[in-house]
Order: structure tokens, then C-alpha cells, then sequence
């Protein structure tokens, strides 16, 4: 018997600025612009990658459902073109991860990556936010998580901004790029993000 599928998203979620969409093939110009970057994978779990890689990667983050623990969606920001330059095409300008951790216990984690020529404009923000709505209102997650290296200061404050509390920070937890890491894990509960945007609206 197969797993329920709890989330599919199959049309584009849309922001204020921007279009959360599946990624595709024709995403690795633009995906590759910040994933191969050392700024970019500084504080990231991998290593850098080269553009075969990134290619080899973006081919295994084409799902668009989730039902079991582990399964992960990545939907790619897109930015439409300037109102100035009509002409112009669409760019991914980076990425969030929406990850089922516990169908029992409807938890979930979440994640971003984006283009730090694009930082700075609340774009990450945005998408985040989006996403977090996804995972309370359509998976009807009770928590969500956010793991990240505390020295990603743009991170932790991103996850102030969303309302979510530090939950804990552990020492010295992994061997993490061949150094001891620190791990800093933030966390959000349903009741908590329905009281905030029932007060931001």
C-alpha cells in the first residue's frame, strides 16, 4: 500500500514579487549562478559544486509531493522581468526546501538558499514566509523547524523575522567541512503562525 500523499504542489505559489515554482532543466543557468558559489555554500551542508553537479542535483529535486518522512520540494524563486526591461526573461534567484521530517508527528523543516547579488530586498523573506504557510495550511504541519550554522547571521536574523524562537544551539554537534560546527535550530508552532498573521492581517 502506498503513502498518502499529504502535499502536492503542482501550480506556481505567488508572492508579492515573486513565483515559487518546480524547477526544471532550464533552471541550471540560473541555479548554477549561486549554488557554485563559495560565499553561497559557506554555511551550506555540501560542497561546492561544479556545473555538471549542480545539474546532477537539480535532476533529483524535481518532486512535487510529499507522503513520507524525508521527502523533500524545492521550489525555485523566480523574479519576472523589470518593469523597465520588458524584453527581458525571468531569473531563479534562489531556492526554498520544504522537508516532511514526521508524517506522525507533523513536523517539517524548512530552508532557503538565495543569490547574494539579490539579497538585501526581502526577497527570501517573502518566499519564507509562503512557505511556512504552506506547511501549516495545506500539510497541516503542528511544527516547523529551521537548522542552520549560527555564524549565517542573514539566516538567523531571517528566522527572527518570521516569528520563529531558538530553540537550541549545540556545540560542537557535527564535524562539519572538516572543523567542528556549531548547529542552531529554530522552530515555529502552527498556534503561533496563525496568531501572527492573524495580527499582521
Amino acid at each position: 500500500m502506498s503513502d498518502e500523499v499529504l502535499l502536492r504542489v503542482t501550480e506556481p505559489l505567488r508572492t508579492e514579487r515573486l513565483l515559487l515554482r518546480t524547477l526544471t532543466a532550464d533552471d541550471l543557468d540560473d541555479v548554477f549562478a549561486y549554488a557554485g558559489r563559495d560565499d553561497v555554500i559557506r554555511f551550506l551542508p555540501w560542497p561546492k559544486r561544479n556545473r555538471d553537479e549542480v545539474a546532477e542535483h537539480l535532476a533529483r529535486r524535481l518532486n512535487t509531493t510529499l507522503a513520507s518522512d524525508g521527502d523533500v520540494i524545492v521550489l525555485g524563486m523566480e523574479l519576472p522581468p523589470s518593469p523597465d526591461d520588458p524584453a527581458g526573461r525571468p531569473r531563479i534567484i534562489g531556492d526554498m526546501t520544504l522537508v516532511l521530517s514526521s508524517v506522525e508527528h507533523r513536523q517539517a523543516t524548512i530552508g532557503w538558499v538565495l543569490n547574494p547579488e539579490y539579497q538585501g530586498k526581502g526577497y527570501a523573506a517573502e518566499a519564507a514566509s509562503r512557505v511556512l504557510t504552506l506547511a501549516f495550511a495545506d500539510l497541516h504541519s503542528h511544527r516547523v523547524i529551521a537548522e542552520l550554522d549560527p555564524r549565517n547571521t542573514a539566516s538567523s536574523s531571517l528566522c527572527t523575522r518570521l516569528g520563529m524562537r531558538l530553540e537550541g544551539h549545540f556545540v560542537h554537534s557535527e564535524i562539519f567541512k572538516g572543523e567542528w560546527g556549531d548547529l542552531a535550530v529554530y522552530a515555529i508552532l502552527d498556534v503561533e503562525w496563525n496568531a501572527r498573521n492573524a495580527i499582521d492581517g
